[in-house]
């Protein structure tokens, strides 16, 4: 594995992911969330043709070798962990929404990573593992009794889901196309989406009065989509999977940062101190493969 390249890509995804809140707030003005999810993944979906079409994707694949189910669990997964997650962001704080999700996609990761890649254990792990959790913990502080509610649990559902994506995208990245795979989770996306705006009675015809600012948007959002579900491929191919769920965690510190320079919204000691949790049990675990990878080109000179 190229662990660099690993972390490098996770680092980025976990940047974007935490620029999520500007364009779902640009958007949220003229349609619901499941349109939102809608549009963004049709302009992912197009963009992923076109690139699968051009690049001859489509060629090469021994499918034979690729087992079928685990195409379509992460084609499946990766929209359901969004769903779960908008359920838990609308019957929760958001902050309680958020520790549950990473709750779940951590520990999904460490167990998927532990039993299905026999990935090894060691003091850096653990270390990390325990700040990124105290971590999460400052931003959802306090609890109450109320805490524990269908928000909740949907946020620990949705991180279990993206937990087992991550999984998958880790055994299928090496054996087919990234592209491919990007082009199935922009299918999932619109179809499990469309089907939730068909149960809320949404129908499209917000599209045909959608402002210019909306279609640049989405059509930005949708090529993020394309650009972050590379990332993350490449990244739980060449990373850890219990480690690599713990980079994303990273999001919640960028989300912090962009609220401050875009909305002016100013954290409280609290988050800012989650966020110094959150960033240290990024660095301790890493720390040995900055050093390894700087032995290695000194060795190598």
């Amino acid at each position: 594995m190229k662990k660099t390249l690993g972390f490098t890509s996770l680092f980025i995804s976990a940047i974007a992911f935490g620029s999520f809140g500007i364009w779902i707030r640009l958007l949220n003005n003229e349609m619901s969330i499941y349109q939102q999810i809608v549009l963004r993944n049709g302009f992912a979906f197009v963009i992923a043709v076109l690139v699968v079409l051009l690049a001859k994707q489509l060629r090469n694949i021994e499918w034979n070798k690729v087992k079928k189910l685990n195409l379509f669990l992460y084609a499946l997964l990766v929209p359901l962990s969004v769903i779960a997650y908008n359920i838990s962001m609308i019957n929760t704080k958001i902050v309680l929404a958020t520790f549950a999700f990473y709750v779940g996609t951590i520990l999904t990761g460490w167990f998927a990573g532990l039993l299905f890649y026999k990935e090894k254990l060691n003091t850096e792990k653990w270390l990390s593992l325990i700040l990124v959790l105290i971590g999460l913990g400052l931003f959802a502080y306090p609890f109450t009794n109320s805490s524990i509610n269908l928000g909740f649990i949907a946020g620990v559902i949705s991180g279990v889901l993206d937990g087992s994506a991550n999984g998958f995208r880790k055994d299928l990245a090496g054996k087919i196309s990234k592209f491919v795979l990007v082009l199935l989770t922009a299918i999932g996306g619109v179809f499990v989406s469309g089907l939730m705006m068909t149960y809320f009675h949404q129908g499209v015809a917000y599209l045909g009065s959608m402002s210019t600012t909306a279609w640049v948007v989405g059509a930005f959002f949708g090529s993020l989509l394309v650009i972050l579900n590379y990332l993350l491929l490449v990244g739980f191919q060449n990373f850890d999977l219990s480690l690599g769920s713990i980079v994303l965690s990273l999001e919640l510190l960028f989300a912090l940062i962009f609220g401050i320079l875009v909305f002016k919204e100013f954290p409280t000691s609290r988050e800012l101190l989650g966020g110094v949790f959150i960033l240290s049990a990024n660095i301790i675990p890493n720390v040995k493969m900055l050093l390894a990878n700087k032995a290695t080109g000194t060795s190598s000179t």
